[in-house]
């Protein structure tokens, strides 16, 4: 990873681990380091119909293995998040590269393999984006772990880490997401051999999406939560706020910043019930720490959980 005053290259990895049985999900933004909340975000209007462009390595090893190509199970993954009928992103396949290595300067968002030493032990795939200090994005790059066995099948395989999950997941963070504290989400940093889960989308990487490029009539009649999470007078930074319905259903959820305050945009109408929280596992500040580089600051610690009624 490395920077310049101009521009800055950042990494987002997704890992291994088993996920337990919460039906939970949330959203966060890509912050620019330093840039005290400015998001990363492109802009769509540069591109060819509002497109954002996208090839693939056609040099694959011998650890991906099923019934699609590693073109088609791309696809799928950069459909997903276009179908999304909150957000106006859209994406245009531009061909196949003879070339595996990424680089963060060419204008050209590669889908490629990688040796592991590049990701580090664990990590099944990572997006390197490079964007300026205004928080455009110039460049992304989807990597994938060469020393990870990945099944392109179109059902769940508990041998091998779905590709099509893992690449959704990594197009989250291509189009601005950041890792969600709630771990059934999209954009949770962990996944399992044989879980395809995160191939669907939930509500709150839909509105995420949206957020970051709405459609025409959103979020008209949408609303938002929005407060400040102190203890003892002090404010709370990188407490996890989760807005949920009072059945329990778990909609959206964000991040506080340094004086404390969050927000949480696109909410249906409803009563919610909100909490913060502690990211003290199994995601943790460490998960997030794009967040905290955004605003140059340590989280809080040591404080419980609280509830709140809206």
């Amino acid at each position: 990873m490395s920077a310049s005053c101009l521009t800055r290259v950042a990494a987002f990895a997704l890992a291994v681990v088993a996920l337990g049985p919460s039906r939970a999900a949330g959203y966060a933004f890509l912050l620019v380091e330093g840039g005290q909340g400015r998001t990363r975000q492109w802009q769509p209007s540069r591109f060819v119909d509002s497109r954002v462009p996208w090839f693939v390595t056609n040099v694959v090893d011998g650890r991906l293995a099923g019934e699609r190509s590693f073109v088609d199970v791309a696809a799928a993954a950069f459909g997903h998040w276009e179908a999304v009928d909150e957000s106006s992103i859209a994406f245009a396949f531009r061909g196949e590269m003879n070339r595996r290595n990424r680089d963060p300067s060419d204008n050209r968002n590669l889908v490629t393999f990688a040796d592991a030493a590049s990701l580090g032990s664990g990590v099944l795939g990572a997006t390197f984006i490079t964007s300026g200090s205004d928080g455009r994005i110039t460049d992304a790059d989807i990597v994938l772990s060469r020393a990870i066995d990945f099944t392109t099948r179109f059902s769940a395989f508990a041998g091998s880490y779905d590709a099509e999950s893992i690449l959704t997941h990594e197009i989250g963070h291509l189009i601005g997401l950041d890792h969600t504290g709630l771990v059934r989400a999209t954009m949770a940093p962990f996944t399992d051999r044989g879980d395809v889960h995160q191939r669907s989308l939930a509500t709150d990487d839909l509105l995420g999406a949206g957020m970051l490029y709405p459609e025409a009539d959103f979020p008209a009649g949408r609303g938002t939560l929005a407060g400040t999470v102190s203890r003892d007078g002090e404010a709370v930074f990188l407490a996890h706020v989760v807005a949920t319905t009072v059945n329990g259903r778990a909609i959206a959820s964000g991040y506080t910043r340094p004086d404390g305050t969050y927000r949480i945009d696109g909410l249906p109408p409803d009563v919610y019930v909100v909490h913060a929280e502690r990211l003290d596992g199994p995601v943790r500040p460490s998960n997030v720490a794009g967040f905290r580089q955004g605003f140059g600051q340590a989280e809080t610690t040591e404080y419980e959980t609280t509830f709140h009624y809206e």
